[in-house]
């Protein structure tokens, strides 16, 4: 039997302009989750360190226990007492995927823990009904860049790993609910602006897939959803425009922001990194802007096996 599961989870960017809910990109930027089998009679506990721990350590229990009823319930089973420790390396309700990489972190473990293995479609299928949309769970679950679909039946996704690209991504320091961003949105959209998406979204992914990113500036351009945020995001396109100007391929919202990503070769990513935050600076906001690396690898797990069972 295992009775310790350890589990790397990476952050993610999604959306990338025009891919709403679909494209997703895992970043080497981590947290940590550590599920040991307590013994029987022992409460369950939940502990956190590293970045948001002081709100999580209030709060993070009952999303932690969501995830776990959620589990419980899908798979017909009753985990033992556990004890769960989380790293958290991933700035919290900042656009990088915190809550769909806990939850691909939890249910990873759980999954492990129960079946001896992971199951990266069932993981998949639980994590898109927890979260309510793939682009951010999906990269995180299996690393690259990502294209997910997904209904109540059937999940499908493609994935790449992109070469010679580094993500740069601007974290500020005031936070934006997903709920929130998601309010902004307008119900429907005209047929010119799903037919703008759709040629851009295509380009995207074949400029990615294809590793030719001389069209990227042109494929990141949006009509659903940023131009709707961009109220709730300070120095969103003062930001892209310096991000531009020191010669990233181009910009966009990271997820629902308020970070601001942009994509850059890597000669010219720490250029792109130093104009994002000095044009943070220039606007009196608190920001920490980062160069990462896109990671090939989604979920890393190690086990350890009970020698007494």
């Amino acid at each position: 039997m295992i009775n310790k599961v350890i589990v790397s989870v990476p952050a993610s960017t999604a959306n990338l302009g025009p891919g709403f809910d679909v494209f997703g990109l895992a970043l080497e930027m981590r947290s940590t989750y550590t599920v040991e089998v307590l013994s029987p009679g022992e409460k369950w506990s939940v502990h956190f360190e590293g970045m948001g721990a002081d709100v999580l350590n209030e709060k993070g229990f009952k999303f932690v226990s969501e995830v776990m009823d959620y589990f419980e319930r899908a798979e017909s089973v009753h985990l033992p007492p556990l004890s769960i420790n989380v790293h958290t390396g991933i700035p919290l309700t900042r656009g990088l995927g915190s809550s769909a990489s806990a939850i691909v972190g939890l249910l990873s473990c759980f999954e492990v823990m129960m079946n001896t293995q992971l199951d990266t479609g069932k993981v998949l299928k639980y994590a898109i009904a927890i979260e309510g949309h793939p682009d951010n769970v999906t990269a995180s679950l299996v690393g690259g860049f990502t294209i997910a679909a997904s209904d109540r039946s059937e999940v499908a996704y493609m994935k790449v790993v992109p070469q010679n690209l580094k993500v740069v991504v601007t974290v500020p320091s005031s936070f934006l609910s997903t709920k929130k961003a998601r309010a902004c949105l307008p119900d429907m959209y005209s047929r010119r602006d799903a037919v703008f998406n759709i040629g851009r979204a295509s380009m995207l992914s074949a400029c990615i897939f294809s590793g030719n990113y001389d069209l990227l500036s042109f494929a990141l351009h949006d009509r659903l959803h940023q131009h709707y945020r961009e109220k709730l995001v300070t120095g969103f396109r003062e930001v892209s425009r310096a991000a531009d100007r020191a010669g990233a391929y181009g910009s966009f919202l990271s997820g629902a922001g308020p970070s601001i990503a942009a994509l850059a070769e890597p000669a010219k990513a720490e250029k792109v990194a130093k104009a994002m935050q000095k044009a943070m600076i220039e606007l009196d906001a608190e920001a920490e802007t980062f160069v990462l690396d896109i990671s090939a690898q989604g979920v890393i797990l190690q086990t350890v096996e009970d020698e007494n069972a």
